[in-house]
């Protein structure tokens, strides 16, 4: 009989291999492997006197802490769903994606307390079941009863997971994973980064998002010790890095840029990191010279979605020949790139990123129309557009919705980006199309100058003049104090677009 691949059973093969290895440490306390498990069944043995069992949804806001995991793994063992919520939501947000994912139960931490109280009264959520993440709630679920393994039957391809994707317009959208999936993506960290049980990472980005969810199940699942961070502090994840000599960090490309703005960056002793895993948008050049400078050679930037998985992985090695690539397709991933018409397109020609992968979701949950607009005939439809070059790697140019129509000519804002990124004065910036009654749209940028620069929008239109072709120099420059972002660190230029948009 095939054993079934089921993320929570690392933890009971974990507590026999490394019973007094610590597994996780987070600001108020740590755990061994032994002692995680043994809370976990606890845990899964109390949800089950609760009623809670296979197959129900329960919705988590709990931030970047031990409870987190334990919760998850509780579920898992007992067939139940996670359902991460982003504990930085306020009541309306909160509201909305509980009153339409109908969840069984909410475990809830203090800090979230008031915003929570204000959905519950607004969207009627007066029966929903709420655990509070205090020593007599809680507490008193994990530290009594019995920790034998829980007797529930649970299969590689039931959903452990609901994912709640990160939307910049709309309700968000949740990506429905199995066990099977979760697994999978442990194993693909192992294989395209070397993550295993000699690994110490850490993680300062929401454990809300795939991104860091994944990597920190992976060191898990293997054996290795995870440290979890409440927040992001530049400061701090370096002076961790140092003490406990962490082997694996995750982060995206705006951690990444704080990293490097932090004063005397060079005196911290980063070289215990053998991978710097970097996911969530592009890496521009400058960043990553001063990555490898100051932080370490050892990056591996990684294309990926909530919805998708990670598809496409640049590896160390890469960085001299192939700088601009996303690089090549994971080991059990199939990507193409396709014209509207869903047909692959020529080498070096753009098209629309699709993909086929065990990594996916396997549709959104309770959405079937969304699963049926992304996924056609087994293929996710990224909305990306890149191209492969002749070598077989991967280059992506921007999304499809960002793309910019000018007098016919289709114009990527990434290129344009890329270009503002590399004046010496430049610290962020945006490109955008705008509505023009001539051209169809004209582009934009908005540029955020570095501390002390004077940057005025006629140079930094001169500095692209001689370095792009004349369609695609932004026909306006604003300089700004700073841009909007997503909860993941994205520029957020649906909300830039909007509001320039009112001043045309």
């Amino acid at each position: 009989m095939t054993t079934p691949l089921l993320i929570a059973d690392a933890l009971r093969r974990n507590a026999w291999k490394y019973p007094v290895k610590l597994a996780v440490k987070d600001a108020r306390r740590q755990v061994t492997y032994r002692e995680l498990n043994a809370r976990v069944n606890r845990l899964a043995r109390a949800l089950l006197g609760m009623g809670i069992g296979k197959g129900d949804p329960v919705a988590l806001l709990v931030g970047n802490r031990i409870e987190h995991l334990e919760i998850f793994f509780a579920l898992a063992k007992i067939g139940a769903l996670s359902v991460p919520l982003d504990v930085k939501w306020r009541a309306l947000e909160m509201g909305a994606v509980l009153s339409s994912l109908t969840p069984a139960a909410l475990f809830l931490e203090t800090a979230c307390a008031d915003e929570f109280a204000k959905a519950k009264a607004a969207n009627h959520l007066a029966s929903l079941k709420t655990i509070e993440l205090s020593q007599a709630a809680y507490g008193r679920l994990v530290d009594e009863g019995e920790a034998e393994e829980p007797a529930v039957e649970v299969g590689e391809d039931d959903p452990v997971a609901v994912l709640i994707t990160s939307g910049t317009t709309g309700l968000p959208k949740g990506c429905l994973t199995t066990h099977r999936a979760y697994v999978l993506h442990c194993i693909n960290n192992a294989i395209e980064k070397g993550l295993g049980v000699h690994d110490t990472g850490l993680l300062a980005s929401p454990i809300y998002f795939s991104a860091g969810r994944s990597f920190t199940l992976g060191i898990l699942y293997f054996g290795g010790t995870m440290i979890l961070h409440e927040r992001f502090d530049p400061v701090e994840v370096l002076t961790t890095i140092e003490r406990e000599k962490v082997t694996y960090l995750g982060a995206v490309p705006t951690m990444c840029e704080r990293l490097l703005q932090v004063p005397d960056v060079e005196k911290f002793d980063t070289s215990s990191l053998r991978c710097l895993a970097i996911t969530g948008g592009k890496v521009h050049g400058p960043v990553l010279e001063g990555l490898r400078k100051y932080i370490t050679p050892n990056i591996y930037r990684t294309y990926a979605s909530t919805d998708s998985g990670q598809m496409a992985i640049a590896k160390p090695g890469d960085m001299e020949a192939k700088p601009l690539s996303a690089g090549r397709p994971v080991w059990c991933v199939e990507l193409r790139v396709v014209d509207d018409a869903r047909n692959a397109v020529p080498v070096n020609e753009v098209g629309e990123i699709v993909c086929k992968s065990p990594l996916a979701t396997q549709g959104y949950y309770k959405n079937p129309e969304a699963t049926a607009a992304s996924f056609r005939d087994g293929w996710f439809h990224t909305g990306d557009l890149g191209y492969f070059d002749e070598d077989g790697y991967l280059y992506v140019v921007g999304r499809k919705k960002d793309m910019v129509k000018s007098g016919g000519i289709s114009i990527y804002p990434l290129e344009i980006e890329t270009v503002l990124y590399h004046h010496p004065d430049v610290l962020e910036a945006a490109v955008f199309g705008l509505p023009d009654p001539k051209w169809g749209e004209v582009v934009t940028a908005v540029v955020v100058p570095r501390k002390g620069a004077a940057l005025r929008g006629d140079e930094l239109i001169q500095f692209c003049k001689e370095r792009l072709a004349s369609y695609k120099v932004p026909k306006s420059v604003e300089i700004v104090d700073s841009l909007p972002h997503t909860e993941l660190g994205k520029v957020a230029k649906d909300s830039l677009r909007e509001t320039f948009k009112l001043l045309l």
